[in-house]
């Protein structure tokens, strides 16, 4: 009898044993199984999400290269479209840098002498179709108080009481008498009824069928 529960008791350890060696083993293996599951989750995440980042990013930067090309384009449009309306000619405009070249009809053998000087109407205006007086407006228009006459010691003058482009010319004074030629070829007819040393203090010219008097 003492020999056979000897041999009971020395078999149940071995068999605990064998059971808690099966159960380490199984959760060795789980535990690989989860962890390598786990490993390629993570592993094929980033893989599927590392393309996205790509393009999200190309696409940012298309933008950027098209508007840096827009900014490198308008500054060359802009000066090109400068450049053209610095170079176009301005047709028919009457500019004072244009040089007067006319040739004033002058008496031969008299000094030629110039002044400088401006002048404005004195109010008084002749009509000479009916023999009564006349405003600066009837001869001039609305802007005739902006108008003024210059005379200039270069032998030039101006004249800003017409609106006329050939509103210049030139002049030279002989023997107390003014000579004047517009820039049309259309003679001034203007009398001086008094001087101050070289220059003329009163004087009248006609516009037309108007005599407009100075000083």
């Amino acid at each position: 009898m003492a020999g056979k529960h000897s041999q009971k008791s020395s078999n149940a350890p071995l068999v605990i044993l064998i059971i808690v060696a099966i159960l380490v083993v199984g959760a060795i293996v789980g535990a690989a199984i989860f962890f390598m599951n786990g490993g390629l989750s993570i592993f094929n995440q980033q893989e599927t999400t590392a393309p996205a980042v790509t393009e999200v990013t190309t696409q940012a930067e298309a933008p950027t290269t098209q508007s840096a090309e827009a900014q490198t384009t308008a500054p060359e449009e802009t000066t090109k479209a400068q450049s053209e309306a610095t170079t176009a000619p301005d047709e028919g405009v009457h500019t004072d840098d244009t040089p007067v070249d006319i040739a004033v009809p002058t008496d031969p053998g008299v000094e030629v002498s110039y002044f400088n000087a401006t002048f404005i109407p004195n109010g008084k205006v002749d009509d000479n179709l009916t023999g009564g007086s006349a405003t600066l407006r009837e001869v001039f228009g609305s802007g005739y108080s902006d108008g003024v006459l210059t005379f200039n010691e270069d032998g030039t003058f101006k004249d800003t009481l017409i609106s006329s482009e050939s509103n210049r010319g030139a002049y030279v004074v002989q023997d107390k008498t003014i000579h004047a030629t517009y820039t049309n070829d259309k003679n001034m007819r203007i009398e001086v009824t008094s001087w101050d040393g070289g220059t003329p203090s009163e004087f009248n010219i006609q516009y037309g069928d108007y005599t407009v008097y100075f000083g």
